[in-house]
């Protein structure tokens, strides 16, 4: 037989795996095209300001109250994560709970958010969590968490009625009341957060998770959901008045009739930025959001300073309490050890 006539290699999975590539691969460009739009927009804003001779300064002690108080915000979170994973039947110490969380949301500054999924089932594994208890504790954990941002930006900027947002489409350009677009966020991920609809992405979930038995899945009920909810509107507040003693070290007077619509600007614009995957823990787009609803509260050009200052008080806040948690292991159990493999997840 002739060399012409054998049978070259299928070509498929080469072809493939450049398939692959492309959807992370545009997911970075668009990540970079949106920071690089919202810093333009920031270094303008700071050229304004100093041109202007309106300079910034900051209080370094209400600075690192902001911080504190978004950690206890953070905290609200994870002792609902803790309390999914418990409604599986295998509940895990709270302290191991608040650990994986503190440590995973680091992941979600990484394209695609699916490392924070990944991180927090290895992270819980070791205190005894298993893998699909954990993968649906943190879906379930964040899509309630969305569910009551939604609820209070739409409370928030009922106290006033004429906060808009610009938006433009096709051409086309118009303002929508902020509290409608809160309550639009609250409706799709209730729906979601369900306790008849939410078991169909459990077994989707299922499917997905290697070795995975439905019997780990958490039997969620509404008293969970109602209970998630109260937590995360507490958590909520706390973060929002985090951007409200950024805005206080910053010297901006706050009236107390201000402080529901910069509560629920915060909230509108982490939800923006969960809901689009391409931006890393919601870099660029979160600032944008919140930026322009804060502009209808105070001055805008500081709103651009303030939203910024946040974003940069939150993450030294998450590394510090990461650090802070990460010498922490379960008594008499094994070495904590991440394997953030593709075929476990």
């Amino acid at each position: 037989m002739s060399s012409s006539t054998k049978h070259s290699p299928p070509a498929a999975p080469a072809n493939r795996k450049r398939r692959g590539l492309w959807k992370p691969a545009v997911k970075v460009i668009l990540t970079l095209i949106v920071l690089a739009a919202a810093g333009r927009h920031v270094s303008n804003t700071w050229d304004q300001l100093r041109e202007g001779g309106r300079a910034v300064a900051f209080e370094p002690w209400r600075l690192a109250g902001a911080a504190v108080v978004y950690a206890a915000g953070l905290g609200a979170c994870a002792i609902f994560f803790a309390r999914v994973l418990a409604a599986s039947g295998r509940p895990i110490p709270l302290i191991g709970a608040v650990r994986a969380y503190f440590i995973s949301h680091l992941g979600k500054y990484v394209p695609g958010k699916a490392l924070v999924v990944v991180m927090r089932a290895g992270l819980a594994a070791p205190w005894g969590a298993g893998m699909l208890s954990s993968v649906t504790a943190t879906f379930y954990e964040t899509f309630v968490m969305m569910a009551a941002g939604g609820l209070i930006a739409t409370i928030g900027f009922t106290f006033g009625a004429s906060d808009v947002f610009p938006v433009e489409f096709a051409g086309y350009s118009f303002e929508a009341p902020l509290w409608l677009l809160g309550l639009g966020a609250t409706i799709v991920f209730l729906v979601v957060v369900d306790p008849r609809l939410f078991p169909l992405v459990g077994r989707r979930l299922a499917s997905t998770v290697k070795s995975a038995s439905m019997d780990e899945f958490p039997r969620i009920d509404f008293r969970l959901l109602f209970e998630g909810l109260a937590l995360m509107s507490i958590a909520w507040l706390l973060l929002g008045l985090s951007q409200v003693l950024v805005l206080s070290s910053m010297g901006v007077d706050l009236s107390v009739g201000t402080i529901p619509r910069v509560i629920a600007s915060v909230a509108l614009a982490t939800v923006a930025g969960f809901a689009v995957p391409i931006s890393p823990g919601g870099l660029g787009v979160r600032e944008w959001v919140l930026w322009t609803a804060l502009g209808s509260s105070i001055d805008r050009d500081l709103a651009v300073v303030a939203a910024l200052a946040l974003r940069l008080v939150w993450f030294a806040a998450e590394l510090a309490a990461a650090a802070a948690l990460a010498p922490v292991r379960p008594q008499g159990g094994p070495p904590i050890s991440i394997d953030p493999r593709p075929s476990d997840i």
